[in-house]
């Protein structure tokens, strides 16, 4: 038997998993393609019927076409908030730290102590990362919330203040060239601009649930968002030292995460049901025909016109519409396609 002494040390966790999914990513990327989107769509459109209890007439794999179209929404969704994770790192790491001029006075900063390099990595972190994602953060959110600004004046006017600011502390910190305050400025510009289409992206998400705060309670979580996302980004920006693979992994999984915890995981089936007509949507009228109101249908929410108002359009795609009337208590009323004459949608209930 082997002694423990002699065997080799185990490989890093993070290193292994890069590793095996690279090599699993490589050797199935075909079987992957193919099979991915349809699943996730058809898991989309799965959970959205779990959620109304019902589940359509037709066989769902006979329409390949809007399982992709589901799944591609929610590549979108998901996308977006993932590449927000993984571009701003990489602009200022590629287009700056990374730079030959850049590079070497840092390298020449760092303490050749062991234990005092920690700090001055730290302190390269904070203002060239954290600092001014965070404060950007929280500037345009304080801007916008006390109405000092709008959004967009907001967003396009406090990065570049924030990249000048830290341009300048990099350059003194550090002793970098003349003018590299300036370099930073422009790239940390548009660093910044992702990141508050990020912070865009999740408030969006999680506006069902900061509407249904408290007002005491609203403005400090608000204001906890940039923080955390700026905690997220930063990692994900440091990522980018250990390759472009390591950077795409941690921006993946942190997306993800950001995704799920904004709530964009929870209304995605909605949202994916929505955008593509099939239901999940606000219903000004729906006429339906008099061979279907031959009795008194009130208690369903149809009035003497054989019409029903304001009513939620949960599934209207199939041999029958789903609808949701305004009743107490709630209750679906399935009725069958060929009685429905017309669906007046409501354009400001989307």
């Amino acid at each position: 038997m082997q002694k423990w002494t002699d065997r080799p040390s185990n490989k890093d966790p993070i290193d292994a998993v890069l590793d095996s999914s690279e090599a699993l990513i490589r050797r199935h990327a075909s079987l992957l393609s193919k099979a991915v989107p349809p699943v996730v769509g058809f898991a989309i459109f799965l959970l959205y019927f779990y959620r109304n209890q019902f589940y359509p007439s037709f066989d769902l794999f006979q329409f390949s076409s809007l399982l992709l179209a589901a799944a591609c929404i929610g590549f979108a969704v998901v996308g977006l908030v993932v590449m927000t994770m993984f571009a701003p790192g990489s602009l200022l790491f590629h287009l700056f730290i990374n730079s030959k001029a850049i590079k070497e006075e840092l390298q020449y900063a760092m303490p050749y102590a062991e234990e005092k390099r920690g700090g001055t990595v730290l302190q390269l972190i904070g203002l060239a990362y954290f600092g001014p994602f965070c404060l950007c953060g929280l500037a345009v959110l304080a801007m916008v919330l006390f109405g000092y600004a709008s959004f967009t004046m907001a967003a396009f006017i406090v990065p570049a203040i924030v990249g000048l600011l830290f341009g300048c502390f990099l350059q003194w910190r550090f002793d970098l060239p003349r003018y590299s305050f300036f370099s930073f400025a422009w790239i940390a510009y548009l660093a910044q601009l992702l990141f508050v289409l990020l912070l865009i992206a999740v408030l969006r998400n999680g506006a069902p649930f900061l509407d249904g705060l408290d007002a005491t309670w609203q403005y400090p979580i608000v204001l906890t968002i940039p923080i955390s996302l700026a905690v997220l980004v930063t990692i994900c920006s440091m990522a980018h030292f250990g390759g472009w693979s390591a950077a795409m992994h941690f921006s993946l999984f942190f997306g993800i995460l950001a995704v799920a915890y904004s709530g964009g995981l929870t209304t995605l089936p909605e949202q994916a049901v929505r955008s593509l007509g099939l239901g999940a949507y606000e219903a000004e009228m729906v006429t339906l025909d008099p061979a279907f109101c031959d009795r008194d249908m009130s208690n369903l929410g149809i009035s003497e016109d054989c019409t029903l108002r304001n009513v939620h359009v949960v599934w209207s795609f199939g041999d029958a519409i789903i609808l949701r009337p305004e009743l107490e208590p709630l209750r679906h009323v399935q009725i069958p396609t060929k009685f429905v004459r017309s669906i007046v949608r409501s354009a400001s209930g989307d």
